[in-house]
């Protein structure tokens, strides 16, 4: 049996960009640029036991404020909480985690319940994405921050490890990054 076999190297007329339908890196960043200028951050941060036992007097900072006319965009969360020995307790209805924009008083961009989870006595695991279905108004120049709804937690000794996955964003149309 005889086995063809064709060359598509001695093709020609494939170097002109001739089909606007299909995706290129520059037709895709000049189609998202206004929305997505960045590309998708990760950022690691341990809040330690001593951090969460006053996390309500005193939101954690996950992610730096980016400077002037850039804003921080959420798109998920991971929350692990690395058991140590002594579970949180004082843990009451409503005392749940939530990461916002700036401060306590700050736009709440996810909320993780915290029953079940920090009151656990091994690892857990939870993974939060924004909870809005409307539109957020991006805070300028702020940082995210995790913090403790109401009241404090009174005893505990794990550590919570999160995982953020963020854009960076202008703030500005036409505004390019130099």
């Amino acid at each position: 049996m005889r086995v063809r076999t064709k060359s598509h190297g001695a093709l020609s007329g494939l170097d002109g960009d001739d089909h606007a339908q299909y995706h290129t890196d520059e037709r895709g960043d000049e189609r998202y640029a206004p929305l997505y200028d960045g590309p998708l951050q990760t950022a690691m941060v341990t809040v330690s036991s001593a951090e969460l036992l006053a996390l309500n007097a005193t939101p954690k900072t996950l992610i730096a404020a980016p400077g002037g006319g850039k804003a921080l965009i959420l798109v998920a969360a991971e929350l692990w909480l690395d058991y140590n020995g002594a579970a949180y307790a004082g843990i009451a209805a409503g005392e749940d985690l939530t990461i916002k924009y700036s401060n306590a008083a700050g736009a709440t961009l996810a909320t993780i319940e915290t029953t079940g989870f920090l009151d656990a006595t091994a690892d857990a695991l939870r993974y939060v994405e924004p909870t809005t279905t409307a539109a957020i108004t991006p805070v300028a120049n702020a940082p995210l921050v995790l913090h403790l709804l109401t009241g404090e937690i009174t005893t505990g000794d794990s550590p919570l490890k999160l995982r953020l996955l963020y854009r960076e964003i202008t703030l500005a149309w036409g505004i390019e990054d130099g």
